[in-house]
């Protein structure tokens, strides 16, 4: 399977678990939620795939830095227009950046 290429998708912050969950309110391509942070101030950042699969997949980030173990993503802290670095690589599928509220493929 090849990865999927989409037009910019705006990144949408669905702050409660439950309506992240809900396919119908909260799982829409681009979405996005994050976990409070742990003692280390590692967060889950969970996303739906912006090519609108459906398909959920968590990220370790780090508010302001990159975590030290495992992959990792630094992010910008920001809900209504977040920054992740590196790029997002849903392996096999879809490639690209979150880069001020904007999902774009590679």
């Amino acid at each position: 399977m090849g990865e999927v290429k989409t037009e910019p998708v705006v990144a949408r912050h669905v702050p409660d678990r439950m309506d992240f969950r809900d396919g119908l309110k909260g799982r829409v391509p681009g979405s996005f939620r994050v976990d409070e942070p742990d003692s280390d101030g590692d967060q889950a950042f969970w996303y739906c795939c912006p090519c609108g699969c459906g398909v959920v997949g968590p990220l370790n980030v780090g508010n302001g830095f990159k975590p030290e173990m495992g992959p990792s993503w630094a992010w910008n802290g920001s809900l209504e227009k977040p920054t992740l670095t590196p790029s997002v690589h849903h392996v096999g599928h879809w490639h690209g950046y979150l880069t001020d509220g904007v999902w774009r493929s590679c």
